[in-house]
């Protein structure tokens, strides 16, 4: 018997836009990371502390600039989500509460949901992973995974089922 996984909500060019948002933000944080760190370096030199905005290189303006245009780009995103959300919020409400309804009227089965309360869901489930996406959730649900499973891997074995590593 062949068991097929579920699909998941399809790749929009929103996800796929907040996923090159988050790969790009993360490069261009690393790169900011390392002019911190020149900086450090010459303070612990010189024991003289660097100034600031004036002593930034073309290069890490560049970055700052690109860092705050990325930010820019998400923020407009996310905002344009968050309309469509409240567009479809009223309408989802009153779906509950013809719901609630049927349930005060005594009725013991839930009422089936219409395809147009589905079609309903779908497209306000489709804008939350969308929102996942470019807000960053995503990224760092999938780096805490990382780590966890790492500490699982290197800390705890078959024989350490104890409380005491915690």
């Amino acid at each position: 018997m062949d068991a097929s996984p579920t699909p998941g909500p399809a790749m929009t060019a929103r996800k796929r836009r907040g996923l090159e948002i988050d790969a790009r933000e993360a490069k261009l944080e690393a790169r900011r990371g390392e002019f911190d760190r020149e900086r450090s370096r010459i303070f612990r030199v010189t024991s003289r502390k660097p100034g600031g905005k004036q002593t930034w290189s073309d290069e890490e303006r560049a970055v700052r600039a690109e860092l705050r245009a990325l930010a820019d780009e998400r923020a407009a995103l996310l905002a344009r989500i968050e309309a469509e959300l409240a567009e479809l919020r009223p309408r989802q409400s009153e779906f509950d509460r013809l719901r609630a309804e049927a349930r005060a009227a005594g009725s013991r089965k839930k009422p089936p949901v219409t395809k147009k309360e589905q079609k309903l869901r779908n497209r306000v489930a489709l804008l939350q992973s969308e929102r996942a996406h470019l807000d960053g959730t995503v990224r760092r649900d999938r780096e805490s995974s990382r780590h966890e499973e790492a500490v699982w891997n290197t800390v705890l074995d078959a024989t350490s089922d104890d409380s005491s590593y915690w």
